[in-house]
């Protein structure tokens, strides 16, 4: 892990697009950690909340194209869920639509939720809209209370 940080060190706020982006995708990453890194640093809040909510929202934005180029119906198999709860899901996205995407910042559901929507066909840009917005709204919490944070240590 120690090379992540050296990486992230080095390439600052294209490090936390990459690792932002990573954290987005399927893959085991979590960009907060580094934000709060870079937050303590010294890296501007602004900058660094606009740089890992793009990264983030795209590196989420491959898991909807994951899901939309896939047979309809494969979730259930794909992610080993019984059937009768991904139909509960499919019923959740029915009835919020591309709103869920909003929900899309939480760990390991958030990932299943739009690559559900990508396999339901859930329009692109209203779920890029919904899925932005909520990106943004954590880590603009986390930027804020990190200041609380660091009054606390300090």
């Amino acid at each position: 892990m120690e090379w992540i940080m050296d990486f992230c060190r080095d390439y600052g706020y294209w490090g936390m697009w990459f690792i932002s982006f990573l954290s987005g995708s399927i893959l085991p990453f979590t960009s907060d950690a580094l934000l709060l890194f870079f937050l303590g640093i010294g890296m501007s809040p602004v900058w660094l909340v606009l740089v890992a909510t793009l990264g983030n929202t795209l590196g989420g934005m491959t898991c909807f194209f994951m899901g939309s180029v896939v047979k309809q119906g494969w979730f259930s198999a794909f992610f080993k869920v019984p059937r009768e709860k991904a139909q509960k899901a499919e019923v959740y996205i029915r009835k919020y639509g591309y709103w869920a995407a909003f929900f899309s910042f939480l760990a390991i559901v958030g990932e299943a939720i739009v690559i559900l929507l990508g396999n339901m066909r859930v329009s692109w840009w209203k779920v890029l809209l919904a899925m932005t917005l909520g990106k943004f709204i954590r880590y603009v919490v986390i930027a804020l209370s990190f200041k609380g944070v660091e009054s606390i240590i300090s």
